[in-house]
């Protein structure tokens, strides 16, 4: 998700910049973010999912090596490839850029983490640097998603034959990525992959929907059970720790707004779906067996207009007699409200009604403490 207005040109929220929908952002203003991108990292890799974006992409290259900046092209790629390749490059800060309704450019640490809402609020606040008495290198390579592919299948030990699951993507170069491993038809269990990669939810015939929070539970719950201990940011759901499945001290919290710990940097699955998935459906009949365990755990979230955001620097969570909600600031004058329960119905009525509560008090005038 994100929001417009957080600066003139952009917009930024969970690992995201995005221009406003449907307004055109030129090669200048590019430009100037990859200046401005200098103050924070040295070292980029940049790349692209669409053909159309070379132009964004060049622009944003010319604006990094301006302030001296070394960056490395990958013209066309997929998401997951570009960020299993950032460690490999020994980057500073991945970024991959994407567009249809309006242009998007995620943002990775150089372990191919998204970059945290603090980072992202730094670098959309500050002033773009004159250009460096010398310009840094750029250079140019292909993707990798060979090398990725190879390294799943090494690691994991996948079977020859590709796993049964259905597989739906709007993203055609994901879709035959995970087609690499998955059937891509299956009557029982079928995987829908969005965010150019970097989100999936399922269905299956006999549990219904599950959540990507519900996967990402199940691949903690088998993690645990092998004796690994598990590292979650701190607004995944709060059922996790309530299932009964994790031993004392096998799950670790750590803030959501702040970088992912040197600790959990092996922690794969929460920045790899089709690693997780993979991993998870290799064995259907003890996924299943999971499943019909846990709980339907599930959040719903929206973004709305708050003239006095910046009340909520640290975000706000809340138990309801629900389930829980995290108010947090996600603009100048933008708040992203979660909610979290054992149902998606339940959540989308708590997110609606948390909502209308800070209308209601933005409208007023009061403040966020005479409510909380």
């Amino acid at each position: 998700m994100a929001y417009i207005g957080e600066n003139e040109h952009f917009s930024f929220s969970s690992g995201l910049c995005e221009a406003p929908p449907r307004t055109s952002v030129s090669s200048a203003e590019v430009s100037a973010l990859g200046r401005t991108l200098t103050r924070f990292f040295r070292r980029f890799c940049v790349g692209s999912g669409d053909l159309g974006n070379l132009s964004t992409l060049y622009a944003l290259c010319s604006g990094i090596s301006e302030c001296g900046g070394e960056v490395c092209i990958i013209e066309s790629t997929d998401m997951p490839s570009f960020r299993f390749g950032c460690p490999l490059l020994s980057v500073d800060c991945g970024i991959f850029i994407s567009g249809g309704s309006s242009l998007k450019i995620a943002f990775f640490d150089r372990r191919g983490f998204e970059l945290p809402q603090s980072v992202l609020a730094g670098i959309m606040r500050a002033e773009a640097p004159a250009p460096a008495e010398k310009s840094g290198k750029i250079s140019t390579m292909t993707s990798f998603g060979s090398i990725y592919v190879n390294n799943l299948r090494d690691s994991l030990g996948v079977p020859s034959e590709p796993i049964p699951a259905g597989i739906s993507c709007g993203n055609r170069a994901v879709r035959t990525l995970w087609r690499q491993f998955f059937t891509g038809e299956d009557d029982e269990l079928v995987l829908q992959i969005s965010d150019n990669g970097s989100r999936v939810n399922a269905y299956s015939a006999k549990y219904g929907f599950i959540s990507a929070d519900k996967l990402t539970l199940a691949y903690c719950v088998k993690a645990a059970s092998a004796g690994e201990t598990v590292l979650l940011p701190d607004d995944f759901h709060y059922a996790a720790e309530l299932t009964g499945a994790f031993p004392d001290g096998t799950v670790l919290r750590y803030p959501a707004e702040n970088v992912v710990p040197e600790e959990g940097g092996q922690s794969r699955f929460l920045r790899d779906p089709l690693y997780m998935c993979i991993d998870l459906l290799r064995d259907r009949k003890a996924f299943f067996a999971l499943m019909q365990e846990l709980p339907q755990i599930s959040g719903a979230r929206r973004e709305i207009a708050f003239t006095e955001a910046e009340r909520f620097s640290k975000p706000k969570r809340l138990q309801t007699a629900n389930g829980r909600v995290i108010i947090t600031r996600s603009g100048r004058n933008m708040l992203s409200v979660l909610a979290q329960t054992l149902s998606a119905e339940t959540s989308a009525e708590l997110c609606s009604e948390w909502c209308e509560k800070l209308r209601k008090a933005d409208k007023c005038r009061r403040t966020p403490e005479s409510f909380l």
